[in-house]
């Protein structure tokens, strides 16, 4: 779990570049409430299915929202398709 979690803190970092003064060390808080919007979110839909090669709706993402509850719907997407 920890090396799904540490590689969607990079593409987020990467790909959203939320506000520096915005901390993503609580992996349980909202991903709206660390300054990402509606477009970071399709950036970041579409980087986390090029990077590990799942399927995952904008609804999914939106409805997660948070960087575990993304880690757990990654890692149940990866275990579905082995």
């Amino acid at each position: 779990m920890a090396q799904v979690r540490d590689v969607l803190v990079e593409i987020i970092t990467d790909v959203c570049r939320p506000d520096p003064s915005r901390d993503l060390s609580n992996h349980a808080r909202p991903l709206f409430e660390c300054g990402l919007d509606s477009m970071d979110f399709a950036s970041l839909l579409m980087e986390i299915e090029d990077r590990f090669k799942v399927s995952i709706s904008e609804d999914d993402l939106e409805r997660v929202g948070s960087i575990d509850s993304i880690t757990a719907l990654v890692e149940e997407r990866l275990g579905a398709s082995r």
